[in-house]
């Protein structure tokens, strides 16, 4: 049994990092309690060890606030007071670099968190204009108007040499009860009624042209239903415009998404200290950009928040959910979403001097505090809860008992059916005032020709 006799823990992380540590000061600033799991560790580990200890308050007002790698002669960091011998523990999460594995020894990890990337929300897009060309994919349209130009010159070269064949066997004093296409009907406005849904007459009973006529009615009667079935979903869904990113490839070569994380944190000495691979491009995107290390998580969050939306923070998925939660709280409504995972993340947890004596007894506590399960159970206490902005089941794990609102259609969401129907008046006027410019043209014709 080994104990410890008023042993000064440096209490205070280099933030105040949800799950793990919460920090409850009075008016004065003073220090008045700490909550969280790493206290809950700290006293079993006190009670199963017996030892006492007390808390080294470093981020007490007015000093500045410590982070834990130094960041000035008037802030030497939390790792100083532990390499100094001022405490033997730093009860802060505390991820491996190769510098801090130099100073400190490290405790078992007990935390893991995912590192993702924080960014706006999605809006929500109620001009749904788009939906007249939104049903097909762009190689569907181009093939699309590929197949009704070979309709149209198949058409065109089959009336025309069975024109010129039938002529040729009229020649030679033989008759034919077939025709091609007499001129008045267009070949065009066949065309162009049957892709509108008016539908077309075609008189010519020749083999070739009723085979091309008949695989171009089956085409259209396959294409315009499945268009109509899908434009009606476009015109009445109410969609979200496409996310600022969905994987870590746009952060790293979108040179239009901006990057943005906590100043002096692991992931910052990573990417600042790497030399090849998608970490130095991370580090390359950070030193491009004079606002990419923010002094504190809300400043990072503002960041994002801003306009236009370019901005993506990245940290442990535990600190984005805290500012979701925190976020919608203070203004009751949904601006950010978690998305991309960088990586499932790593180990974490507490630093102690380097060859401290007691890295064996807080390593057999931890691994113990494990195996009953009590770290589980205490991280679920602390855990932020960011619904109803996000939840645990957004990597597409939806639960089964959620069910999806019903949401009543307005105007807004009928948009693109008005503009479809605007769009079919305004090309109709337009086919009716080319009509009556053509009639025109040819009675005024035709009236010269009788005066003279």
């Amino acid at each position: 049994m080994a104990y410890f006799d008023n042993q000064n823990i440096c209490s205070i992380s280099c933030r105040k990092f949800p799950t793990s540590l919460r920090v409850q000061r009075n008016a004065t600033g003073n220090l008045i309690g700490l909550e969280g799991v790493s206290p809950l560790i700290l006293d079993w580990l006190s009670l199963r060890y017996q030892f006492n200890y007390s808390v080294l308050d470093i981020n007490a007002p007015p000093r500045p606030f410590q982070r834990l790698e130094a960041a000035g002669p008037n802030n030497p960091g939390s790792i100083s007071y532990a390499v100094s011998g001022e405490c033997d523990v730093i009860l802060a999460v505390i991820k491996p670099t190769s510098d801090r594995l130099r100073r400190l020894e490290l405790v078992h990890p007990w935390f893991y968190t995912p590192i993702a990337f924080l960014i706006p929300i999605p809006e929500v897009s109620q001009n749904n204009v788009d939906a007249v060309i939104k049903p097909f994919q762009l190689w569907v349209w181009i093939m699309f108007i590929v197949a009704t130009a070979s309709v149209i010159l198949s058409l065109l070269y089959f009336n025309w040499f069975l024109k010129n064949k039938i002529q040729l066997t009229s020649d030679n004093g033989k008759t034919t009860e077939s025709s091609p296409i007499p001129k008045s009907e267009s070949i065009y406005m066949y065309i162009a009624g049957t892709l509108l849904n008016q539908g077309g007459y075609i008189s010519s009973k020749l083999t070739p042209i009723r085979l091309v006529v008949g695989a171009w009615c089956l085409l259209t009667l396959v294409l315009l239903n499945v268009y109509n079935g899908i434009l009606i979903s476009y015109v009445t869904a109410t969609r979200q415009a496409r996310p600022l990113i969905n994987s870590v490839d746009d952060v790293l070569y979108d040179p239009n998404i901006l990057l943005v994380l906590t100043k002096g944190l692991a992931a910052d000495v990573v990417f600042s200290s790497a030399e090849k691979g998608s970490y130095k491009v991370m580090g390359d995107k950070l030193r491009s950009y004079p606002k990419s290390r923010c002094n504190s998580t809300q400043q990072c969050v503002d960041l994002v928040q801003s306009t236009p939306h370019r901005h993506v923070y990245l940290d442990g998925e535990v600190i984005l959910k805290s500012a979701i939660q925190m976020d919608y709280k203070k203004t009751g409504q949904c601006k950010m979403t978690i998305a991309a995972r960088a990586s499932e993340g790593s180990g974490i947890g507490w630093g102690l001097a380097k060859n401290s004596p007691y890295l064996e007894i807080f390593n057999r506590g931890t691994l113990e505090l494990f195996e009953t399960g009590l770290i589980s159970l205490w991280s679920n206490w602390f855990e932020p809860n960011a619904r109803p902005c996000w939840n645990n089941n957004n990597d597409n794990r939806k639960a089964k008992s959620n069910k999806k609102p019903l949401v009543r259609l307005s105007l807004s969401n009928l948009t693109g059916a008005f503009v479809v129907l605007a769009v079919g008046f305004l090309v109709s006027t337009l086919a009716f005032v080319i009509e009556r410019i053509v009639y025109q043209r040819k009675k005024n014709q035709t009236r010269g020709i009788n005066i003279k």
